[in-house]
Order: C-alpha cells, then sequence, then structure tokens
C-alpha cells in the first residue's frame, strides 16, 4: 500500500541521508495534527402530546474536542482545552498510524481505539533526480473506525466511517537536509452511536504535517 511514499522516501534518504532504522535504535516520525469535522443526526427520543406520536431527530457536531473529551473519560484522564489529536507516522510507511492526544507535557497513547483501513489506491509521483525534490499524492477509499477499547471503559461515541482520501506528500532536499510535508484528507460519511444512541454522519477528517520527531522504535510510554 502506498507505493509512491516509500518511493518518495526512499530516495530521500538516499540524498540527504536521513537516520537509518535500526530495531531497537531510533527512527523518524512524521508529526501531523489531526482534525475531525463531522456533522451527525442523531436518533432523539418518541413523545406523545394527545393523539400526536412524534419520534425526533437531533443534529450532532462531532470535532476533534468531541472525540479527545470521550476518550478521556475512557483512559481516565481530566484533558482541558488545549489538547490536541496527533498522528505520528514513520516517514516511509505513512499508513502505520500511533495516535496520541497530547496535552501541555501530556502525551497518551490512544492508538487502540483508532482503526484505519487504507483501501486500494490510484496516485501520481514526481521525482528530481538532481534535487531530490518529490511530489505524490494517493487516493483510496478508506475506513476510520473510534471503538472500545479493552480494560477501559466503552466510550460515550463510536464511529463507523468511511470515504475518499488522499494522502500527498512533498519532500525538498537543502544544505540543511530534507524536509518532508504530509497531508491527509478524507471525505467520509457513516454511522455510530452517541450515548447510546444511533447516528448517521458525515464529514472530513484531515491530518497536517507539524515536522519530524525522532523516536525510539517500540511501544509508546504513558
Amino acid at each position: 500500500m502506498k507505493n509512491l511514499f516509500r518511493i518518495t522516501s526512499l530516495a530521500a534518504i538516499l540524498l540527504a541521508g536521513l537516520t537509518q532504522v535500526t530495531f531497537g535504535q531510533e527512527q523518524t516520525d512524521e508529526l501531523l495534527s489531526l482534525t475531525f469535522n463531522l456533522t451527525a443526526v442523531v436518533q432523539g427520543g418518541t413523545t406523545t402530546n394527545k393523539n400526536t406520536i412524534t419520534t425526533s431527530v437531533q443534529t450532532l457536531k462531532i470535532n476533534t474536542s468531541s472525540i479527545i473529551q470521550a476518550l478521556g473519560a475512557s483512559t481516565g484522564n481530566a484533558f482541558s482545552t488545549n489538547a490536541g489529536l496527533f498522528l505520528l507516522t514513520p516517514t516511509n510507511d505513512l499508513d502505520a498510524w500511533i495516535v496520541q492526544v497530547r496535552d501541555g507535557n501530556l502525551a497518551v497513547d490512544v492508538s487502540p481505539y483508532f482503526v484505519h483501513q487504507p483501501g486500494n489506491d490510484v496516485g501520481s509521483v514526481s521525482f528530481n533526480t538532481k534535487t531530490g525534490a518529490a511530489t505524490a499524492v494517493d487516493y483510496s477509499v478508506d475506513g476510520f473506525v473510534l471503538q472500545d477499547e479493552q480494560g477501559f471503559p466503552g466510550l460515550s461515541l463510536h464511529l463507523n466511517l468511511s470515504g475518499l482520501t488522499s494522502i500527498s506528500l512533498h519532500t525538498s532536499v537543502s544544505k540543511k537536509g530534507v524536509t518532508q510535508v504530509d497531508k491527509i484528507n478524507a471525505q467520509v460519511f457513516g454511522s455510530g452511536d452517541s450515548q447510546g444512541n444511533p447516528l448517521v454522519a458525515s464529514g472530513t477528517i484531515s491530518a497536517t504535517g507539524l515536522g519530524t520527531e525522532t523516536v525510539i522504535i517500540g511501544p509508546v510510554g504513558n
């Protein structure tokens, strides 16, 4: 999956000498800010007024803050309003996601709550053999799931979404090294529940690269 990104990342590594990965050692990860912007229609209750029986629905905005609040309740963390969702992905494999809630100096691994299901992809790639600059875009229909984690209290919100997803990569090479910028954008729809009430939803899931971090290969610490 995502062969175009393996090609461009490998070329950048060969030209600029990025850190080589050895098990138990360091690897370079791209850090991306993850954003949810969804509108959901949630099943409401049924009321009776004399001879009229009414079943209602409610419109609900589901954003990054909504999801962080649900994750905080399940993990036992009182995240502040400044908390954000972030992806960590190896620079040569953008499908290998680690998901974290970061709140100041606190970083909580919430990866088991998220499932990313990549679809078959088509795409384009451009690589300059002289400068090492590369651009690639992949398109696929991907799935995105927000689910309970075994051993923790259930979430108040669950989602099962899918839609057209683009993942773009741009690398440039200078005397300072390789700069890589990644972006993910998905136009999604699907179903789920909020507080146990069924819902249908549509909207966007996106992520924008913020730079790279050097991490130790292995489980993310608490």
